[in-house]
């Protein structure tokens, strides 16, 4: 780094935005990119390999308009009908319009769902569906059977996504849809979903620390794939050492199992004791470093993504003049040849004056004498073209012709 520039201080406090499940950035999704690879940490081994075959072999998966709506969707398609009260009491109206627009909402996210499984599983385009097709895919190792499509899609349904700031509206006008116009001017239909109403705009709210890390993660594997710097070939040869799809699915699949297992030891308190949960938190800690040290990474890459336009700007300016520069020796041929062409022009009408000595001017148009001299009178208008102006007149106006009478009936 120059003597100029300040050095770069770089701050990514993973650890504690894991903690407090919250991002203090402005909401964004993850890219189908990482969604996928994300997604691929909830399946086998040997699945995994095949996604990442099909990345490095740039396969294509189907398209349904961005795999993050199908966490939202299946948050929304999770709803469950609320007990009865223990002491028998009837829901209020209030409950009972909440509870059917919930209801409501969860049989059309399902609709959604089971619709985005069978475009996205039978996708004819982007998977081998022939005898032969499959066979050729099997042997380059990209081929998903069916039942790994059905688990790949069911793994992106929980695709790490923040809360949905508009979830308290959304229920809030289906609900007033559904109740009637009696509802509408209820305030607290404001705080239905989360229970405190919409989250910050500027914050982004995670169900668990877990989501947080493989959202981060993402995050990092966008920033760097999508860098305009990364594009041109500035850091080849240092993000030639790191192998980002690769790392993120290992990451994913690690945060999977031990969320899996911190949940069955939650169910087994017996199991829970000091040693098992001490190896655990040293695996967290391993983890949250090492998407730490990515962060840096993709910190370092915003960096020189900021500086790039000054630099572009530099080094386009450069390169005009430059090319200014070069093309001086085409401009003078150019101008040599219509000065040349010009004289030829002149010389072949007849018009090319007779040389002056060095140093005299000639006369505007008009204003000048040809060897005839003013005295040639009438005998010079009869060398003259039609319509031209002799010497020391003006020249005459131009009058467009009379238009003819048209022949109608002769069409």
């Amino acid at each position: 780094m120059s003597a100029q520039e300040p050095e770069v201080h770089i701050e990514a406090p993973v650890r504690r935005w894991c903690d407090a499940r919250a991002i203090p950035m402005p909401r964004r999704e993850l890219s189908d990119e990482a969604a996928l690879l994300i997604g691929a940490g909830h399946l086998s081994p040997a699945a995994r390999e095949v996604v990442l075959n099909r990345f490095d072999t740039e396969r294509a998966f189907p398209d349904i308009g961005g795999y993050s709506k199908l966490r939202r969707l299946s948050r929304i398609a999770e709803h469950e009908v609320p007990a009865p009260a223990a002491d028998g009491t009837p829901p209020n109206p209030l409950q009972q319009a909440r509870a059917a627009a919930d209801a409501v909402r969860a049989a059309d996210a399902r609709r959604k769902l089971a619709g985005f499984r069978h475009a996205f599983t039978l996708n004819r385009l982007s998977f081998a569906a022939g005898v032969r097709a499959v066979r050729r895919a099997r042997k380059d190792a990209v081929h998903l059977d069916l039942d790994e499509r059905d688990a790949l899609f069911d793994a992106l349904c929980l695709t790490p996504l923040p809360v949905t700031p508009s979830a308290a509206a959304v229920a809030a006008r289906t609900v007033a849809r559904v109740a009637g116009p009696a509802l509408r001017l209820a305030p607290q239909l404001a705080g239905w979903v989360d229970g405190h109403g919409a989250p910050d705009e500027g914050l982004l709210v995670f169900e668990d620390r877990y989501d947080v890390l493989l959202f981060v993660a993402g995050l990092v594997y966008d920033k760097v794939s999508y860098s305009r710097s990364v594009s041109a070939g500035e850091f080849d040869e240092q993000l030639g050492q790191l192998d980002l799809p690769t790392d993120l699915v290992q990451i994913s699949a690690d945060v999977v199992q031990l969320k899996s297992v911190w949940g069955q030891l939650r169910y087994a308190p017996g199991l829970a004791d000091g040693t098992r949960a001490g190896e655990l938190d040293k695996v967290w800690d391993e983890l949250v470093d090492r998407v730490t040290a990515l962060t840096h990474v993709g910190d370092l890459v915003d960096v020189a993504d900021s500086k790039r336009p000054r630099r572009m700007s530099i080094e386009s300016i450069d390169q005009q003049i430059h090319e200014l520069v070069q093309r001086a020796g085409e401009r003078e041929i150019s101008t040599q040849s219509a000065r040349r062409v010009a004289g030829q022009i002149m010389g072949a009408r007849g018009d090319l004056p007779p040389a002056l000595p060095d140093g005299a001017r000639r006369a505007l148009p008009g204003g000048g004498h040809g060897p005839a001299g003013p005295s040639a009178g009438a005998g010079g208008r009869d060398g003259a073209r039609p319509g031209a102006a002799l010497p020391g007149e003006a020249p005459k106006a131009w009058k467009p012709a009379p238009a003819q009478p048209r022949d109608q009936d002769a069409r």
